[in-house]
């Protein structure tokens, strides 16, 4: 079935297995390859939901401590990265896809085994070929992700990784990081490396793009304007005032931007970090990177222990 392309059939075929039965020991490690394999089918026919099922079966297992499957537990995390992204959450989309970015070569040669990696051509090349794509589609996820201080320090983490300077998208996260406003050629050309899903329509009638463009936007327009009219705002974002009311006030009260609203006189105020506050995204930041790099060791010269369980 999988030869003809019929994944559905196939993850179905499979879920059968009485893999929970008490008349035969079935051992774990059987099980999560099981339960992983089946939500890899699932997602090639675009069934997230059925996928997330079977991820989650496999999620008990593959956090034991004692589960030491590099391979299965790599398609686990390509499961959960691309189930996040099916689901439109990005911010945790991104953070898995990167973390699949930072798989090492060691981590490889233990999932291919010494032999298959000693005859593959290459080999360093495809391999950085892999991260440059899940580096990738962790750049697309974090820009479409809800702008705010959590989006932001994921930014500032990608965007410090030296790697991202030899992706397509490079110049597009720059923007973003730097808190820039994105103008309309350049949300065009964003676009080109979307799938259908990242640019679905939303419940507000915006594609989950064009909201997430407006939502930077405005966050830029904040650390610009100390205030501005709804009617101001609706021309900068380039919606009507109502909308533009409506998106700084949602984004205010989830404490993505600091700032009020005065619906009499019409206007926006917003209210600028104070110097203790940009000292601790900084600090934050640096954290990040600081484990990043911790992370990036620990991968390198431990592999078996490298691969996140979630």
């Amino acid at each position: 079935l999988q030869g003809e392309e019929d994944w559905k059939g196939a993850a179905e075929i499979l879920s059968r297995i009485p893999l929970s039965s008490s008349q035969r020991q079935i051992s774990d490690e059987y099980k999560a390859k099981m339960y992983v394999r089946i939500a890899m089918l699932y997602l090639e026919d675009e069934d997230e939901v059925t996928a997330e099922t079977f991820v989650g079966r496999s999620h008990v297992i593959i956090g034991q401590p004692d589960f030491n499957n590099l391979e299965v537990k790599y398609q686990h995390q390509a499961c959960r990265a691309r189930i996040y992204d099916a689901k439109r959450k990005f911010q945790d989309a991104a953070r898995h896809y990167y973390e699949l970015s930072q798989v090492s070569k060691a981590t490889v040669v233990a999932i291919l085994g010494d032999a298959a990696a000693a005859k593959a051509d290459q080999l360093d090349e495809m391999i950085e070929q892999q991260s440059l794509d899940a580096l990738t589609k962790a750049v697309v996820c974090v820009i479409l992700a809800p702008a705010g201080p959590e989006r932001s320090r994921t930014l500032a983490m990608l965007y410090k990784d030296e790697r991202t300077s030899k992706i397509t998208t490079y110049l597009m996260l720059q923007k973003i990081y730097m808190e820039r406003v994105v103008r309309a050629p350049e949300i065009a050309e964003f676009q080109q490396h979307l799938k259908p899903h990242q640019m679905a329509t939303t419940s507000d009638g915006l594609t989950v793009l064009q909201k997430a463009m407006i939502e930077h936007n405005l966050f830029a327009a904040a650390k610009m304007y100390n205030n501005i009219t709804f009617t101001e705002l609706g021309f900068f974002l380039h919606v009507e005032p109502e909308k533009a009311e409506k998106i700084a006030r949602d984004m205010i009260l989830e404490d993505r931007i600091a700032g009020s609203i005065d619906q009499i006189d019409g206007m926006i105020y917003f209210e600028q970090g104070s110097e203790a506050m940009r000292q601790w995204d900084a600090e934050i930041a640096g954290a990040c990177t600081a484990v990043n790099d911790i992370t990036q060791y620990i991968a390198d010269n431990y592999p078996t222990i490298s691969m996140p369980n979630e």
